[in-house]
């Protein structure tokens, strides 16, 4: 998930973002979907033309910024007399925001936008009719902000069930996971700068003994230790299928146009026999849980109610702490107030992408983050022209990503930024709401090493294309199966990924049991018709 700024990446726009991203000048206005729900036609009634004033109700994840009322009175003052709108933002905790907006959705209360993403839930919620088709706010005139920073080849990438239901936000196609660490720590324990899974054990082993009162490894309670320890070979015959519970990896054929199994944690040895090497192996897919369990020791006894361990880390009260390399520089900034003499360092715990080879990452070429406009919203045409007044000029671009210019933060060039000692004041979700490739900002503090990750991870010789890159699985035909195994796998799920069950392997065997008996065969063989349906079709 997540990082909060863009790195140096942005200053070559990769090839494949330029031509999927940048706007497509003289593209006709689409026909879109006359059917949306809630849409309204603004109303003009007041002297300057500006239509009546409006309160649009929107969902995030995260911790509000400090001075986010300071941004959004300058952007009411700003935009008065054209949109006349004002933006009532909820932020919850990441852990819980899944939650409560599908209680939302299903109890019908009204939600103006929100952010989900592809794995949250939102191919889920779009087979459930929770969100809007907003295909005719693009590639049409009246919205020319919108037009102009999407382009009909990207929105086509992020099409689900032939229409748009999001505003695609991203900017590149991966965010490279990393392991933060304490710098001033690792010199005082003598270490050299830490290179492999090894090195790191031995870097928390010496955290474990020298620094009481610090917990080594801070982890989040859904996310655990995520895809560290994890298979990195690079999958061109199957695929995990997003958007539906239990996740399914799906395997292909060699000439990828038959599916030959769909198998899930815990399945028995049967659901395997028939599969070719080395999916034939009930654990290929599951070799970090061992990794796990061995390595729990070094995490907070609470982890399972941990929701924000990077808080502890920026508080010198951990020594590591997993995430993603867009937040660097905010990181280190945060760490160092709090904590005087202390920096960080990076380790990229992947080796493929630490080695920055071509062809490490895998992609299906869609945005990660979305913003959605719920059917209960009354208000999607005046939500959409806030977007499209958002993503009309860098200097509004600039105000809700970066804040207050010469406050939150300073220009250093045409497209770079440099923090100032109020840029902690207001660090915004950009991934949730602005990301763009060609108008987030380059944060000239990130670290050198930093800075070349960033642009390995702009340039598209480092991805090659996922099978089934354009599929999207209809929950419908077995949504009470779904709504049933999801509480179930959502209560399990941490603790696989923390390490903090033993015999992992019984405790899975246990809960796929408990998924028979909620439908899950029937799950299987509905992921496996719509995958092969949708290769019969002509999809890869």
């Amino acid at each position: 998930m997540k990082g909060t700024r863009k790195g140096l990446s942005a200053l070559l726009l990769v090839t494949m973002l330029v031509m999927l991203l940048a706007a497509c000048s003289g593209n006709k206005t689409s026909n879109g979907n006359d059917n949306a729900q809630g849409t309204n036609s603004a109303q003009t009634s007041n002297e300057t033309g500006a239509p009546d004033p409006v309160t649009l109700k929107l969902m995030l994840f995260g911790d509000r910024p400090i001075e986010m009322d300071q941004v959004l009175a300058e952007f009411e003052k700003r935009t008065k007399d054209t949109l006349n709108t004002k933006l009532d933002i909820e932020f919850n905790p990441f852990a819980d925001h899944k939650q409560k907006l599908n209680l939302k959705m299903t109890a019908g209360e009204e939600v103006d936008a929100a952010f989900d993403a592809p794995w949250g839930s939102l191919n889920q919620n779009v087979s459930l009719g929770y969100y809007q088709a907003l295909d005719k706010y693009f590639n049409n005139d009246e919205y020319p902000g919108l037009k102009k920073a999407f382009s009909e080849e990207f929105l086509n990438a992020n099409k689900i069930n032939g229409h748009i239901y999001s505003i695609p936000l991203t900017n590149a196609f991966y965010d490279i996971e990393v392991v933060y660490i304490r710098k001033d720590l690792r010199e005082k324990y003598g270490m050299q700068p830490i290179q492999s899974y090894d090195d790191l054990k031995t870097y928390l082993e010496k955290v474990q003994e020298s620094e009481k009162g610090m917990i080594p490894f801070a982890l989040k309670n859904d996310r655990g230790f995520f895809k560290m320890f994890a298979n990195e070979e690079k999958m061109t015959n199957a695929k995990m299928i997003s958007g539906v519970s239990p996740a399914f990896n799906v395997i292909l054929s060699d000439d990828g146009k038959k599916v030959l199994g769909a198998t899930t944690l815990g399945d028995s040895a049967d659901k395997y026999a028939s599969l070719p090497a080395p999916y034939n192996d009930p654990y290929y897919f599951y070799p970090q849980y061992d990794k796990a369990v061995e390595w729990n020791k070094f995490v907070q006894k609470d982890v399972l109610s941990e929701k924000d361990p990077g808080a502890l880390f920026v508080a010198g009260k951990s020594a590591a702490n997993e995430a993603t390399i867009n937040a660097t520089a905010q990181v280190r900034q945060k760490l160092q107030a709090a904590v005087p003499g202390a920096d960080i360092e990076l380790f990229v715990y992947n080796s493929k992408m630490r080695n920055m080879e071509a062809g490490a990452i895998g992609t299906d070429y869609k945005a990660w983050n979305d913003i959605v406009i719920p059917v209960t919203s009354k208000n999607a045409d005046r939500t959409m022209k806030f977007f499209d007044w958002l993503f009309s000029s860098q200097e509004n671009h600039d105000l809700f990503e970066n804040g207050i210019e010469g406050v939150h933060w300073t220009k250093d060039g045409d497209r770079n930024y440099k923090m100032t000692d109020k840029t902690t004041n207001y660090l915004f979700p950009g991934y949730e709401f602005t990301w763009s490739p060609t108008m987030s900002r380059i944060n000239s503090d990130n670290d050198a090493e930093t800075l070349k990750l960033l642009d390995y991870q702009s340039k598209p010789e480092t991805y090659y294309q996922q099978p089934l890159a354009g599929f999207v699985f209809n929950a419908e035909p077995v949504k009470t199966e779904i709504a049933k195994i999801s509480p179930l796998t959502a209560q399990n799920d941490p603790v696989f990924k923390n390490g903090i069950v033993k015999d992992w392997k019984a405790k899975a065997e246990e809960m796929n049991k408990q998924m028979v008996a909620y439908g899950l065969e029937k799950v299987r063989q509905e992921v496996i018709n719509q995958v092969q349906a949708f290769l019969d079709n002509g999809g890869k």
